[in-house]
This record gives structure tokens, C-alpha cells and sequence, in this order.
């Protein structure tokens, strides 16, 4: 057993590094013609990396750059600092080497982008691997492989991942999958470093964007009528007391720096930064169809492969058979997203390819998009190789779509015929 498991690991460590070679390297060709705007545009992915230069370099996190300023003068990020924490490895890998071969470090020199793109493509590579090791459980292996070939290419991870992951959602994917496997790991066969473990990725789930906080329902209700779920998850922390010691104050030394950061910006310990900018929720009108089908982005209409994983999402949940009546976890975490963004006065997340909001939750969808799958090459067991041109087809249309991707792909511009246009010039460009 201990052979097996050893065995195991070295596959899956191969498995990573393999995967952030691929990744990287495709990055990399990829954002060659703009590396020099790669981390110092002023933009998402800045707000989200200023954190370490201002925290190794500047020390000093009212000097960044990227922020809102405040009535009284202070500027206010408005980005949590998570995104900063998982890249910090990455990071201070790049300001060593900046030291050993004599770079002046700024934080935004080369070394500082390429290793931006290797943390990108490692989350996603760890990702895939925690789903593959739970998948690989409950199907045949070669369709935990297609599945994860079409989670990856035919889906805008891809996108995410190769060609603006200096965005949150590939960390957010990552962390998903990692609250997603201890919270079976829990349910299955509970120990403390499942629980532990649970307390570190909700807690970087939440520290990396906040509104995915509704992932925490994940651990609180899978795997149990939820009538009875408050009751049972206390009995975890009473099991294996040290362990939850221990997550709880990890967690709190993991959000203290956050909460000191809004204390001396603006005096409160809690902030809604997007409130300080007059950003915020329509709750009474939100776009539910326009998120899933708009010219602007619309899931499902960009990437249609996810239609077949909604549709079994829906049908397992509905069923109420094991296991399918654990989805219905899946699906209620999915559909408070499905309301929040719709809600959301930027319901399209401007500049998104697909709709980047839902990228995090292909953690979860994995498993009806296997189901999906799995219901495809069991339909059609005399001619499975008829379903390699659909598949074929997605990816391609996927891959094409987003190398051609530009930005604004949004706006009173971004029309239905502009939509056409693009995909004719996935097609024959």
C-alpha cells in the first residue's frame, strides 16, 4: 500500500510538471509580443500582483499604484491580497535570480512575468490533478482523460490560463478543486488533514475573491440531507479538535493582514471595496439569461460543451439517487453564483472571454461534465468515434477563439455581428 501510494505521488507530480511545462510554454509564445505590459497595465491582473512588489521591494502597501482614491486622500485596492500570496513563491523564485545575475529589481522585469505565467500554470496544472484523483474513483480512467481534455481546451480555463492568467479565476479554479477533494476526503474517510485542509483553501477561496465565499457551502452541506448538515460538520471539529485549533488560527493569521490593510485605509476592519467606488448589485433585475447566452460573453453560447454538464448537473440533482443527490449541493453553490453575477451592475465582468465568472466552478462541474460523458460513449458504443468530431471540433473552435480574443470584446461596439465576425474569423482567418 505504501508502495502503491508512493508510486502514486511520483505519477502525479509528473503529471504537474508536465502540465506547467505545456502551460507555460504556451503562454509564454503567447504573451511574447506584450510582455512589457503583461504586469504593469493597469488592470486586473495588476491589482491583483502589486501586493508583492509592495510588499518585498516597496514595503509598503499604501504606495501601490493600482488603487481608488478615498475622499480623504488614501488610495484603497480595491483587490484582496490572495492572488499575491499564492504567486509569492513564484515571485521571490524571480527577485532571487534578479540578485544572482545582477537585475535591479522593480518587480516588473521579466523574470517577474515569466514566473507570473509558470504560478498561472501550475495552479492550473494542481487543479486538474486534485480533480483527476477524484474522478478517477468514479469512472474509467481514459474518460477522467477526456473529460479533463475538454474541461481544459474546449473551456475558456484555457483562455485563463494561456492568455490572461494574471486574472484571479485560475487560482480560484485551483482552489475549488483542492475545498472540493478535502470536503470528499471528509465525507468519505475523515482526518484532520482533510479538515485542515479545508480551513486553508475556504479561507484563500474567500481572500482571493470574496464572493466566492458561497463555495463554503460546499463543505457545510455535501454528502448529507442538509437538515441534518450544521450538526455533523460540528461533530468534525469536535473529532479532531487539534487539527481545527490549528485551521482556525491559521486562518485567521492568513486574513489579519487584509483586515489591517482596510483598518489603516479607511478605519474599518471589513470593507466593500467596490462599494467605495459606488459599485454594486441590482437584486431586483438581474441578467440570468444574458450571463449563460449574450452576444457579450455568454457562457454557454461561448462555450457550448458546458450545456452537456448543466444539463446533467440539472438531471442528477433533480433525481435525487445516489449519488446524484449530492450535486445538489453543486448545484445550489453554482446557481447563488448564477444570481450574484447576473446581479451584478457589470454583469458580463467587462473584458471577459465566455464569461470568466464561472471559470472556478469548473472544479465542481467536473463531475457532470464526466457524467456527460460517460452518458455520450455509452449512447453511442457502436460508433464512439463519431463523438471525436464534436469534441474535436469544440476544442478547435475554443483554442482559435481564444488566440484571436482581444479586448474590448464588449460595449455598445460588441455586437451580435461582431460576435459572427469573430467566429468566421476562427474558422478562416
Amino acid at each position: 500500500m505504501t508502495l502503491l501510494r508512493s508510486r502514486s505521488s511520483r505519477a502525479y507530480l509528473l503529471g504537474i510538471a508536465l502540465l506547467t511545462t505545456l502551460l507555460t510554454w504556451l503562454a509564454w509564445n503567447t504573451n511574447a509580443p506584450k510582455m512589457g505590459f503583461v504586469l504593469s497595465n493597469p488592470s486586473d491582473p495588476l491589482g491583483y500582483y502589486q501586493w508583492l512588489p509592495g510588499t518585498f521591494l516597496a514595503a509598503d502597501w499604501g504606495s501601490m499604484p493600482y488603487v481608488h482614491i478615498l475622499p480623504d486622500g488614501k488610495g484603497l485596492s480595491l483587490f484582496t491580497y490572495g492572488v499575491g500570496l499564492l504567486q509569492a513563491p513564484f515571485f521571490l523564485l524571480a527577485l532571487l535570480y534578479c540578485k544572482i545575475v545582477g537585475i535591479k529589481a522593480t518587480g516588473f522585469e521579466l523574470p517577474f512575468v515569466f514566473a507570473r505565467l509558470m504560478a498561472t500554470s501550475t495552479y492550473c496544472a494542481l487543479g486538474l490533478v486534485l480533480l483527476f484523483d477524484i474522478l478517477r474513483h468514479r469512472i474509467p480512467r481514459y474518460m477522467v482523460w477526456i473529460t479533463l481534455a475538454v474541461l481544459l481546451f474546449a473551456t475558456n480555463l484555457y483562455y485563463y490560463t494561456v492568455h490572461d492568467g494574471g486574472m484571479s479565476h485560475v487560482y480560484s479554479f485551483f482552489l475549488f478543486a483542492w475545498l472540493f477533494h478535502n470536503t470528499l476526503n471528509m465525507v468519505e474517510r475523515p482526518n484532520g488533514r482533510s479538515l485542515f485542509g479545508l480551513f486553508m483553501s475556504g479561507t484563500l477561496i474567500v481572500l482571493v475573491r470574496p464572493l466566492n465565499g458561497i463555495a463554503l457551502l460546499l463543505p457545510l452541506f455535501y454528502g448529507i440531507p442538509w437538515r441534518n448538515a450544521l450538526k455533523d460538520r460540528v461533530q468534525w471539529l469536535v473529532r479532531f479538535p487539534s487539527w481545527s485549533i490549528a485551521g482556525v488560527c491559521v486562518a485567521f493569521i492568513l486574513i489579519l493582514p487584509q483586515l489591517l490593510y482596510w483598518k489603516a485605509q479607511t478605519g474599518s476592519y471589513l470593507v466593500f471595496t467596490y462599494g467605495a467606488k459606488g459599485e454594486g448589485f441590482f437584486w431586483w433585475s438581474p441578467h440570468l439569461w444574458d450571463i449563460l447566452f449574450s452576444h457579450q460573453g455568454g457562457w454557454l453560447l461561448y462555450h457550448p460543451v458546458m450545456i452537456g454538464a448543466m444539463v446533467m448537473l440539472l438531471r442528477g440533482a433533480c433525481s435525487g439517487k445516489p449519488p446524484y443527490a449530492d450535486w445538489r449541493t453543486i448545484l445550489l453553490v453554482w446557481v447563488v453564483a448564477w444570481y450574484l453575477i447576473a446581479s451584478w451592475w457589470n454583469w458580463w465582468l467587462g473584458g471577459s472571454f465566455g464569461h470568466r465568472g464561472f471559470v472556478e466552478h469548473y472544479a465542481l462541474l467536473a463531475l457532470p461534465l464526466a457524467a456527460c460523458v460517460d452518458a455520450l460513449i455509452t449512447w453511442s458504443r457502436r460508433f464512439k468515434w463519431l463523438l471525436l468530431f464534436p469534441a474535436t471540433f469544440l476544442i478547435f473552435l475554443n483554442i482559435r477563439m481564444s488566440h484571436l480574443a482581444f479586448s474590448p470584446m464588449d460595449g455598445p461596439s460588441w455586437t451580435w455581428d461582431s460576435l459572427i465576425t469573430f467566429w468566421g474569423d476562427a474558422f478562416f482567418q
